[in-house]
Formats: C-alpha cells, sequence, structure tokens
C-alpha cells in the first residue's frame, strides 16, 4: 500500500467542498462528499444510548438501500440532544441537500458536529446548501469538519489488487466522525486480496 498526496475526493468519481454558512464566527463550518453515482455505503455508529439526530436520519436511509451519493457536514452545532425538533431539521436538511443536487433524499448522509443541546440554525443551513457545488475545493472539506481539533487529518493510499489500482481516502476529525471512501475495484476484490 502506498501513501500519497491527495483529499478526500482523490478516488475517482468523487468531489467534495467546504465554505463558511455561518455556524461559527470566521471558519470553514460546512462541507459535503458529492459522488457521481449512487455509492455502496456501510455504516459504524456510536453505542451511547444519545444518538444526534443526523445520524439517526443517515442510519435510517443506509438501512434502505445500502448507498448514499452525498454526505453533507457542518460543525459548529451538534443537533444532538434537540428532541423532535432536531429529528425535523435533520430531515429538512437532507430533503434540501438532495433537491439541491436533484437526487433522492434517501441518498443524502448528514452528519453535525458542536455544541449538544443547541438547535440547528435553518437559515445558516440554508446558506450552507445554497452554496453547494458538484465540484469544490476538496481539501476545505477537511477543514470545515473540524470543531476543537487544531489540524486537519486526511489519509489518501493505492493499492494495486491484480490489475486494478485501488484509490482509498479517509478524513477524520476528532475522536468520533470518519469518513472513508474507496474506488477502482470492488469491495469484495479488497476483502478477497486481502485474505
Amino acid at each position: 500500500m502506498k501513501i500519497i498526496d491527495g483529499t478526500i475526493a482523490s478516488p475517482l468519481g468523487f468531489s467534495a467542498d467546504g465554505l463558511h454558512a455561518g455556524f461559527k464566527k470566521k471558519k470553514l463550518d460546512f462541507g459535503w462528499i458529492v459522488s457521481e453515482v449512487p455509492a455502496s455505503v456501510a455504516g459504524v455508529y456510536t453505542t451511547n444510548k444519545v444518538i444526534a439526530a443526523p445520524l439517526l436520519v443517515t442510519k435510517a436511509s443506509i438501512q434502505k438501500s445500502q448507498k448514499l451519493q452525498v454526505i453533507v457536514v457542518n460543525s459548529g452545532v451538534a443537533n444532538s440532544c434537540t428532541g423532535q425538533q432536531g429529528l425535523d431539521a435533520a430531515y429538512e436538511m437532507q430533503r434540501l441537500a438532495a433537491q439541491k443536487l436533484k437526487i433522492e433524499p434517501d441518498l443524502v448522509g448528514l452528519a453535525s458536529t458542536g455544541v449538544i443541546g443547541e438547535q440547528l440554525p435553518m437559515d445558516t443551513l440554508k446558506n450552507g446548501l445554497s452554496q453547494i457545488l458538484v465540484s469544490g475545493k476538496a481539501e476545505d472539506f477537511a477543514e470545515a469538519i473540524l470543531t476543537t481539533d487544531t489540524c486537519t487529518k486526511t489519509c489518501v493510499v493505492t493499492e494495486e489488487f491484480g490489475s486494478d489500482l485501488v484509490t482509498m481516502a479517509g478524513v477524520a476529525k476528532g475522536p468520533g466522525m470518519m469518513i472513508g471512501i474507496e474506488t477502482s475495484a470492488s469491495l469484495s476484490k479488497i476483502v478477497e486480496a486481502a485474505r
């Protein structure tokens, strides 16, 4: 396996971006990853009894088809411990992102990180969603998901499996949010080669 320079959008068929929507005072606080087509996905979730609204919405979507086409993330407001209002806001976030990208809502995954117990400011969310571009500055995604972190955390690797060159990318923030993408070979080929 070879570590290379890159971003979360280095795998073929993916793009990403980040921007300042207004969840934080100055820093980037809203990001997204978009796949050209619905992509197979798997989720690993907290074992905590308290699960934030965006994760509940995303988990339900993944259970329906095991596919996502976009992941939308805001930082600064976790939308956790926010009751029915927070759950309604997460579904609205999913619906608006799907509408903007002209895809089905169940193909939109969500994540929010930041202050717990604070309601998601919908005007700020709509400002961020209005600025989504299918291709942008992918390196800004890693910065947009940060909260108290002092640096971005991205890793991109390539590996040959037979005649396939596989590119895998991951991005993380703090201890609890990790997103990874692989392309150019099926996961079954990777698992088979790893045996």
